[in-house]
């Protein structure tokens, strides 16, 4: 089932999935959030007082793609022209000094103090901090900071820059990971505004990622596809975009081209993209189902049959219905729906099927977590046993 056509906006490319700093023509489902940013840096930049913002929510849930689309907003208004200074910093693996030096390098981009980048590198931390208070009191404009990632840095040095930006009448935005180390929650003292960013809902998500693709793909995906990832996210991982957005990234080669992609491992390059020690690995699995009896490898052998002939990402109760029967009887065995049931019940609990979250009030289509291939060589491992 392919995706319908809605409009997402016009084809942009792979920079749609490859620009860490691309910023949608919508954001989907953020919309009160990034008002709510919007107005509250455009009064502070209106009245020309400083604050301290901070976003937080788990890595890819989408803060930095708010901030981005916010500051861009802001410096388009024509009553801010004499705000147009913004500089924007990833903190990730940055050492203070390395901080002081990108937001140096950033400001001379701009303003051209024709500072001495050699002179800068062999500086020491007290000179490099004096040079950027410096710089700043030489820069004409108010400034607007994004932070990226801070709590990559040291929390209590990471308040010198907070204060300065109040006293400065700087707006100072700073993003900050959900799942914090222990250290960082010292910050959160100093932040006059604190935005935290919830997860998005199976059909939201599902819709984002349904905007990346258009954006992205010059091919239309099955629907079928799109929920499958969906669902193996929310299996798998938290449900955010970041997450589903890196997964298309690797898929971009393979989904990109004309030819059916459905036997060139797909499977495998979607399961790649979790922690592997978040999903049943082969031989405990192996383990499990050799104690079992030999219906239950026959009826797994079926389900990998009819995943691997189908190229289907689901199946349906009834499909699961059909495929048991189909096994009771080339065994002579009784037909029991409670057995079936148990069946069902025990390839959840060890990893072999899910039911998709689009539809809580309805388990009736489930997903296969393990690859349909390696499923099929654990089930031709053990009928050796037999």
């Amino acid at each position: 089932m392919m995706a319908k056509a809605k409009s997402y906006g016009n084809y942009i490319g792979p920079r749609a999935i490859f620009d860490q700093n691309f910023i949608p023509p919508q954001i989907l489902h953020r919309q009160k959030e990034e008002h709510s940013l919007f107005s509250v840096m455009n009064d502070a930049i209106t009245d020309d007082f400083g604050i301290n913002i901070l976003y937080q929510g788990i890595d890819g849930i989408g803060k930095k793609v708010i901030v981005n689309k916010v500051f861009n907003d802001l410096l388009n208004q024509d009553h801010l022209t004499s705000y147009n200074y913004k500089i924007k910093v990833d903190c990730k693996e940055k050492k203070l000094e390395d901080l002081i030096i990108s937001l140096l390098g950033e400001m001379n981009i701009v303003y051209n103090f024709k500072l001495d980048f050699q002179q800068v590198l062999n500086s020491n931390l007290t000179d490099l901090w004096n040079l950027f208070k410096l710089a700043c009191q030489k820069v004409n404009y108010n400034l607007l900071i994004a932070f990226y990632n801070v709590e990559h840095l040291n929390p209590e040095i990471f308040k010198k820059f907070l204060h300065f930006g109040k006293e400065k009448n700087m707006v100072l935005i700073s993003t900050i990971n959900k799942v914090l180390k222990p250290a960082a929650y010292d910050l959160l003292g100093c932040f006059d505004l604190k935005i935290n960013l919830n997860y998005f809902s199976y059909n939201q998500l599902c819709e984002i990622l349904h905007q990346r693709i258009a954006l992205a793909y010059t091919v239309n995906l099955e629907t079928d596809l799109v929920e499958f990832i969906t669902d193996l996210i929310f299996e798998h991982y938290v449900p955010v975009p970041g997450k589903g957005v890196d997964i298309l990234r690797e898929l971009y080669l393979l989904l990109n081209s004309k030819k059916d992609h459905k036997e060139d491992g797909l499977y495998e390059i979607i399961q790649n993209q979790f922690d592997p020690l978040q999903m049943s690995d082969e031989y405990s699995l192996l383990t499990y189902i050799s104690e079992e009896n030999f219906l239950t490898i026959i009826f797994l052998d079926n389900l990998s049959n009819f995943f691997l002939k189908n190229t289907r990402y689901y199946i349906s109760s009834q499909e699961l219905k059909e495929l048991y029967q189909i096994s009771c009887e080339s065994l002579d065995y009784d037909i029991s729906l409670e057995e079936l049931e148990s069946l069902i019940n025990m390839f959840q609990n060890i990893g072999i099927l899910s039911t998709s979250k689009k539809n809580l009030f309805n388990n009736s289509r489930y997903f296969i977590i393990i690859p349909p291939k390696q499923l099929k060589a654990i089930v031709d491992a053990l009928f050796t046993k037999f």
